[in-house]
């Protein structure tokens, strides 16, 4: 763990900031706490702690780690950082992929291969 901030998941849709902090603050001092919501404000069950110190984080998800919470076991690991998340690439329908390749293919005259993205794999028996 190299960073003092806490993934927490399986969160009753229920628990609140202020629950989490005082939770977190049974263990060690805690900075900051961001429960994940959509666009409509409802809690995506999982959030963010940010502990005083790195130290504590690391005490923190030692001791909460498959503890209770509002009836769930929360899961408590260390958040990766920014730097630290794996790349995605883009949308198959934002640049490219496998459909806009095909779409081209059969613009200049040639064979769309043996997918066929609306039917499945092609099947020359069947044709």
């Amino acid at each position: 763990m190299l960073t003092p901030r806490l993934y927490v998941g399986n969160l009753s849709y229920d628990a609140s900031e202020s629950d989490l902090f005082d939770f977190f603050g049974k263990v060690a001092g805690v900075k900051n706490v961001e429960i994940v919501r959509d666009k409509g404000s409802n809690s995506k069950g999982f959030g963010f702690v940010e502990m005083q110190t790195l130290e504590g984080a690391q005490e923190a998800a030692k001791k909460l780690h498959d503890a209770e919470f509002m009836g769930r076991l929360m899961i408590v690991n260390g958040a990766k950082s920014m730097g630290e998340r794996p790349e995605r690439g883009p949308r198959r329908d934002d640049r490219g992929g496998p459909r806009a390749e095909i779409e081209e293919s059969e613009r200049a005259g040639r064979s769309a291969g043996d997918f066929d993205f609306e039917r499945g794999p092609r099947n020359p028996s069947f044709d």
